[in-house]
């Protein structure tokens, strides 16, 4: 399932295209799908929530649970570093 989520996620890193031409995010990548990025996000939810010893205490879920419903708040750098935390955190 870990694998599944990466490999996913990895995916996901390419629909991060839409740009704006001016303002203070013109720098930054946003993705193109809301939908896939939220059923990524909540099955990643899930899974950390199913396999932790924490539960819904793990930092990750917590941090992860911070986009919910705010998926324009996860810029390409943002979705970038939860790739990689991720991969820490399933090795």
């Amino acid at each position: 399932m870990e694998t599944e989520l990466i490999c996913e996620g990895e995916a996901l890193l390419s629909t991060f295209t839409i740009t704006y031409p001016y303002g203070l995010y013109k720098e930054s990548y946003y993705s193109t799908t809301y939908d896939e990025l939220s059923k990524w996000l909540r099955s990643t939810i899930s899974h950390l929530k199913e396999t932790s010893p924490l539960k819904q205490e793990d930092p990750l879920v917590v941090y992860l649970n911070t986009f919910r419903g705010k998926m324009g708040n996860i810029d390409r750098k943002e979705f970038e570093l939860i790739l990689t935390r991720l991969k820490e955190k399933f090795d």
